[in-house]
């Protein structure tokens, strides 16, 4: 996917009025390579989600260390062209990768995908994540997520729904509600996020898996109803819509989240000076202020846990990629 979460404007919402400056602390030691720059290689465009979180993560850090840090959007191929690069990259902690979980649903996706995962790559720390709505536009004439699968199974396959591509978290929600639902939506692959969100708006398609927070935004004009939302419980954004376990449908948890790795071989102190201080960020008040209104919840922990996360999901999407055929293209 090209993974996108937010439009420009909402990320820059995100982060208004924080102010790094104080919350940095007194410098520290280097964490890397003496005076060297670092490079945060961010495989999206600038505006994204994992650009300004690693922009944050960036201007966080350089003002606690004393230490430049350059951002490079590397961006093409879905992602694989600069996680490729810092992949081959010297492990000395000088070059990372700021990312999502395209790292590892395109290891499903594309034939020959330039890096493993879990072998190239030793994890550093989770940062946010947001889980997914399912939003649906009025004409539909649903108003429970339930009601939506007991239509989809009335009319399988004639129910448009809306993905920014396929391969997209979008269009893999869609096929994971198909899989656990046992009903049939049909997808309707856009070109860019902005048009299947516009498509939405217009009424020209019944409905769209999205993060959280843009299928609340959508839904404000009146025309667009949220009506569940993925993983184990109900989200401060939105606290009156139930989860999608609780509309009838166990089994539908997916979410966009995004993380920083570093090469396979980087030293363990650098991973630990790293993971130790990105937690600090995270722990910010006003910073947890500002993603918590935005429905962004925050990962964080050791490496491990992100080790974790990287394992379970390629396994899962892997098997929810293959049963539904979906290709990127």
């Amino acid at each position: 996917m090209a993974f996108s979460p937010f439009t420009r404007r909402h990320v820059v919402n995100m982060l208004g009025g924080v102010s790094l400056a104080g919350l940095a602390g007194q410098a520290q030691a280097q964490v890397a390579g003496g005076d060297k720059n670092i490079t945060f290689i961010v495989p999206f465009s600038a505006g994204s989600g994992p650009d300004t979180i690693g922009r944050l993560a960036a201007q966080y850090l350089q003002q606690k260390w004393k230490q430049t840090i350059i951002v490079d959007n590397r961006v093409g191929a879905s992602g694989n062209i600069g996680t490729s690069a810092v992949a081959r990259a010297t492990p000395d902690g000088t070059t990372m990768l700021v990312t999502a979980n395209t790292l590892v649903m395109n290891v499903s996706l594309f034939k020959n995908v330039p890096y493993d995962p879990v072998a190239n790559f030793a994890p550093v720390a989770g940062l946010v994540y947001s889980v997914f709505a399912c939003a649906v536009h009025k004409s539909l004439g649903v108003n429970t997520f339930a009601e939506l699968v007991e239509l989809a199974k009335k009319k399988p396959n004639e129910i448009n729904f809306g993905s920014p591509g396929p391969g997209s978290p979008h269009h893999i929600a869609l096929e994971l509600f198909n899989q656990k639902s046992k009903s049939q939506l049909r997808h309707v692959p856009y070109r860019q996020l902005a048009g299947a969100m516009q498509g939405l708006a217009g009424g020209h398609i019944g409905g769209m898996f999205m993060p959280a927070l843009q299928a609340v935004s959508l839904s404000k004009a009146g025309d667009v109803k949220v009506l569940a939302v993925s993983g184990d419980k109900r989200i401060s954004l939105a606290p009156d819509v139930p989860t999608m376990t609780e509309g009838g449908v166990s089994g539908i948890d997916i979410d966009n989240w995004w993380a920083i790795l570093a090469p396979a071989g980087t030293p363990a102190d650098v991973v630990a000076k790293y993971n130790a201080d990105l937690n600090a960020m995270l722990a910010e008040p006003e910073i947890r202020a500002k993603l918590d209104a935005q429905a962004l919840q925050v990962i964080g922990g050791g490496p491990d846990r992100l080790k974790d996360i990287i394992a379970r999901d390629v396994k899962r999407w892997a098997e929810v990629i293959k049963a539904a055929g979906i290709t990127p293209e």
